[in-house]
């Protein structure tokens, strides 16, 4: 993370002064393959799943080449639990937990190659909206078990692809999760699988800015 931040400052003072690209809106949509990581429940395993995301975009330029991005978005994270059978002759036991996130990234997007490529990193503020865990039989509502406010980092590399004044973005991110999902004793108890995890997830992106400003 600390290490993230200091390229960007430092792609920040390569970029310097001069025309800054004009502020733009738009819209994205895309799918994460995602999940947890951290302790695992005894006999057990966590899987990565695949979720959506789907939000607005927009940035504004303040340096030549570097351009601020907010990303407010809606974004599912999914991961399936496998547990071994406890005895011989029963079956695994597989279990889904979702959870539904409004996600804020806040990244800088240094643009390359004349604009038709980009590097952006930064964190990601995001807000739990529910939490499901279903399989065998039940479905349950555990959002309590999970603290209500996380933080992520954020690195991707995107392709610019201009119609018009229109730009057509195609991203690709990682996301780590930074804070500990898991709410405690009390958590564990509602339904939490383990007392530290952490989400991670790699996103494809597909989007559209317009520019509302600027040259």
């Amino acid at each position: 993370m600390r290490l993230t931040i200091a390229l960007l400052l430092a792609v920040a003072v390569v970029a310097g002064a001069g025309e800054a690209r004009a502020a733009a809106v738009g819209a994205q949509l895309g799918v994460d393959r995602s999940g947890v990581d951290g302790d695992v429940p005894p006999n057990s395993e966590y899987l990565d799943q695949f979720g959506v995301v789907a939000g607005i975009q927009g940035e504004i330029g303040f340096a030549r080449d570097l351009s601020l991005s907010l990303q407010p978005s809606f974004v599912q994270k999914k991961t399936r639990v496998k547990i071994a059978p406890s005895n011989a002759g029963d079956g695994t036991t597989d279990l889904d937990l979702t959870f539904d996130y409004v996600s804020v990234p806040v990244a800088l997007k240094f643009a390359m190659a004349g604009g038709r490529t980009y590097v952006t990193g930064g964190v990601s503020v995001d807000f739990l909206t529910t939490a499901r865990l279903s399989g065998a039989g039940s479905d349950r509502d555990v959002t309590s078990a999970y603290n209500g406010t996380g933080l992520g980092a954020v690195l991707g590399f995107g392709v610019v692809f201009p119609v018009g004044r229109t730009r057509l973005t195609t991203e690709l991110r990682l996301v780590q999760g930074i804070s500990n999902m898991h709410t405690g004793a009390v958590g564990e108890a509602t339904g939490a699988l383990a007392p530290r995890l952490h989400s991670h997830g790699l996103e494809l992106v597909v989007g559209s800015l317009f520019p509302v400003g600027g040259r």
